[in-house]
């Protein structure tokens, strides 16, 4: 379990959005998740990005989901496996679609500058069936998890103003090497061995979820 050491990555797109309203299964359901790109600097704030509104504020945003980063290499995949044709940035609904660094490459903890904004990994993206309303597919959460691309949440740690084509840069690496991709297999996938169990639980800024994820044995006997 360990974190590679990447190049500078960058902004591929900037994407924000407005709620909308779209029926699902014969309901209507607010969603903020259709992105589109845009054009010029925008203001990374603690609560995310300036322009972009979140509809559910209890799945989505605030301090610790501020802002969502979804890696460009994985696009061709989906594309492939949805037979779309080209996706459009912010396709996943996420703030940055980015290049250079992968679920494998960044740790819980480490910070990275994206234009004069320093940015908090935090976790990987859990899929709701908003996913399921954007591609009009009933699999699709099924899908992004049999896939194992999420993606992953920062928090804003200092703001500042970032733009498409600004450079990913590392700031700082989290001393604990466990990587999003790790948090994601140990939650879905495969059982943690004790030494990660001991690891995740020293892990503190990881979100109570994933940890209650990994940890199962030991949150279902404390219930």
């Amino acid at each position: 379990m360990r974190c590679l050491v990447p190049d500078a990555g960058k902004v591929h797109s900037v994407n924000i959005g407005k709620p909308r309203d779209v029926e699902f299964f014969g309901k209507v359901v607010t969603t903020g998740i259709f992105k589109e790109p845009i054009s010029g600097n925008v203001s990374a704030r603690r609560l995310g990005l300036d322009g972009d509104v979140q509809a559910d504020l209890t799945a989505h945003g605030g301090l610790q989901k501020a802002v969502y980063f979804y890696p460009r290499e994985h696009y061709a995949g989906w594309e492939r496996l949805l037979g779309t044709g080209p996706l459009a940035p912010g396709a996943f609904g996420e703030n940055i679609t980015s290049e250079g660094f992968s679920e494998t490459e960044l740790c819980i903890g480490d910070v990275i500058q994206v234009g004069s904004a320093w940015l908090q990994v935090l976790q990987p993206r859990s899929p709701c069936y908003k996913l399921q309303i954007k591609f009009q597919r009933p699999d699709m959460v099924a899908l992004f998890v049999r896939q194992g691309f999420p993606g992953w949440y920062a928090s804003v740690v200092r703001e500042g103003s970032l733009a498409t084509g600004d450079e990913i840069s590392i700031v700082s690496r989290a001393p604990e090497r466990i990587s999003v991709a790790d948090i994601w297999r140990y939650s879905l996938v495969e059982d943690a061995d004790l030494e990660t169990q001991q690891r995740v639980r020293a892990l503190e800024l990881l979100p109570r979820f994933w940890k209650k994820q990994i940890l199962r044995s030991e949150f279902s006997s404390a219930m």
